[in-house]
């Protein structure tokens, strides 16, 4: 079988909810919504890491964005996210398509408009020349249902700047 050579970046607790904080997680394990949804679009999913599990452990208390918006955690998040972004270019450079990443709404880390991770990751990205333009999300809904075709799920573009685009879901 053919590789479709098409990638999406994603979060890591939507495919490792165990991640999450306490009581924030919206599954039990996976986000089958999401992971289906990827595979029935035949793309390969890569995960990004956790980088609150990795900053502060499994045990840390929810946080906001801007008491993870230090030079500590954005440190972190680049040394945590620069062979990522390394591998990325590699697949990019070998004809693979970064089709879009897939962030976790309302989360301080992984937020697509907002989140200090996901604007991390973008920045480096950039810089690096991996070319992420669009994210869709999980929901920050009462049951945090993945669905493509729902608005909520959409984030969009990313072309326009991130902390802006942010500010105007709000």
């Amino acid at each position: 079988m053919q590789r479709s050579k098409k990638i999406i970046v994603a979060s890591h607790c939507v495919i490792n909810q165990n991640a999450v904080v306490e009581g924030e997680a919206r599954s039990p394990g996976v986000m089958k919504a999401a992971v289906d949804w990827t595979y029935e679009q035949g793309y390969g999913l890569f995960q990004l890491p956790c980088p609150e599990f990795t900053f502060l452990g499994p045990e840390r208390p929810p946080m906001t964005v801007e008491e993870y918006d230090t030079p500590e955690f954005r440190s972190h998040n680049r040394s945590i996210l620069q062979p990522v972004v390394e591998q990325l270019k590699t697949y990019q450079d070998h004809g693979y398509s970064i089709v879009g990443g897939l962030g976790i709404s309302g989360s301080p880390s992984c937020d697509p408009g907002k989140g200090v991770f996901m604007r991390d990751f973008l920045e480096l990205a950039a810089e690096n020349g991996v070319a992420i333009d669009f994210f869709w999300q999980i929901p920050n809904t009462a049951d945090g249902t993945f669905n493509p075709g729902d608005s909520n799920s959409v984030y969009g573009p990313t072309r326009t700047p991130v902390t802006q685009k942010g500010d105007e879901q709000q």
